[in-house]
């Protein structure tokens, strides 16, 4: 029996700066000024002058100068590219110090693809700031921001972190996970006009973290470990889920994929977005399903993607599936199914498919990932009842999850 329930659910993001701790920013003394992209507006000139750090030493700092406006300054800086990895935390700092109360000083970054081409969904073709305020002082302070793994739940669909860390001071982004590069940026806008203001900028750095807490859940919606997928969450999804109310399954509370009857052929189905993964290693995939109706055929699969993010249909791969069976009862059951590594021996009938695999491992049909995958999408859904439109279908936590490799 599906209980309704009230869904509770508590995140607690703590990071530490890990063994990983070393600055990825390329020429982050600013060695030459054309290392730093240069923003594409005409006549842009980037400056820096020698001062006097806080321990006596002399450093370099990117200098940005009011103008006799009350628009953006030409002295944006843009790092060169940066390679990240979107299932990882990253910490983004600079310091910086103003003589102008009232212009606004900017941190933030630009996120790309794999094929080095700005994410062009929002909201990562927008504004992408860890901080863009005023009333900044003339003693210096060091802004942060975390960029969390593109698995961290986003309740608002903004991007945002929906919960911010006290360990930074600036704002908190999630990766979308099309991100295999990053830019860090910074530079000045809108003072009052009278060009006697100028702001610092010195030891702008990005590391990796690794986290001291990982998740902190109560009545879990998603589960223990890896690429999690929380179907309240429209945009990590690209074909979104048909979402039902809250029911109880497995001991927790969750909400759920809902597929209706209607006709003949195939009705709701739920396709999340691409999830970067390690081909050389076992991942385990896996869905509730609950149905009242018993003709109905429901299904759990998969697709597998190339570094452009193609999708690679060769032979079985065109459309695979875990379980594509009917008959299943009105209770909840766990299906799932493996993908083993690309390197495992294939079938002799199928190269998609390994080579003697014990069947008591997985309810449904193992796969094998293909020597060029580097993402995965998880779908489920249902077709083919007798047309009747009497059965639903239920779909419940979804998961992918990495595994040491071992039979």
């Amino acid at each position: 029996m599906m209980q309704q329930a009230v869904l509770l659910l508590v995140v607690a993001l703590q990071f530490q700066v890990g063994s990983s701790s070393v600055n990825l920013v390329p020429h982050w003394q600013f060695p030459e000024l054309s290392k730093w992209k240069q923003s594409a507006a005409a006549g842009y000139d980037l400056e820096t002058q020698l001062i006097r750090w806080t321990d006596g030493r002399f450093v370099r700092a990117l200098k940005c100068t009011e103008k006799y406006h009350k628009g953006c300054y030409a002295c944006w800086a843009w790092s060169e590219m940066i390679p990240v990895n979107p299932s990882l935390a990253y910490e983004f700092s600079i310091y910086m110090a103003s003589t102008g109360r009232d212009v606004h000083n900017y941190f933030g970054f630009i996120a790309y693809d794999c094929t080095k081409r700005r994410i062009d969904m929002a909201p990562w073709n927008e504004t992408t700031y860890f901080k863009d305020t005023k009333n900044d002082g003339s003693s210096w302070r060091r802004w942060n921001g975390y960029i969390l793994p593109s698995y961290i739940p986003d309740y608002n669909n903004n991007g945002l972190a929906d919960h911010q860390s006290s360990e930074t001071n600036g704002r908190d982004w999630i990766w979308s996970e099309k991100a295999c590069y990053v830019r860090l940026r910074f530079g000045s806008c809108y003072g009052d006009g009278l060009g006697s203001d100028r702001t610092n900028f010195v030891f702008p750095s990005v590391k990796e973290v690794t986290t001291a807490t990982d998740l902190l859940e109560e009545r879990l919606d998603y589960l223990e470990y890896y690429k999690i997928l929380n179907i309240r969450i429209p945009g990590r999804w690209s074909e979104k889920p048909n979402v039902g109310g809250a029911v109880f399954v497995n001991g927790q509370t969750t909400y759920v994929h809902k597929s209706v009857e209607s006709g003949t052929s195939c009705y709701q189905w739920a396709v999340s977005q691409k999830l970067r993964i390690d081909r050389t290693r076992k991942h385990e995939f896996s869905v509730w399903i609950m149905s009242t109706g018993k003709d109905i055929h429901n299904y759990l699969g998969f697709f597998v993607y190339d570094k452009m993010g193609n999708h690679i249909n060769t032979g079985t791969l065109r459309n695979p599936y875990f379980k594509w069976s009917n008959n299943d009862p009105p209770e909840w059951v766990r299906w799932n199914g493996f993908i083993l590594p690309n390197t495992y021996p294939s079938s002799k009938s199928d190269p998609n498919k390994p080579q003697d695999v014990p069947s008591y491992l997985s309810k449904g049909v193992d796969w094998k990932f293909p020597s060029n995958a580097e993402s995965v999408a998880i779908r489920f859904g249902s077709c083919y009842g007798d047309g009747d439109n009497q059965g639903t279908s239920f779909f419940a936590l979804p998961k992918i999850n990495q595994l040491d490799f071992q039979l």
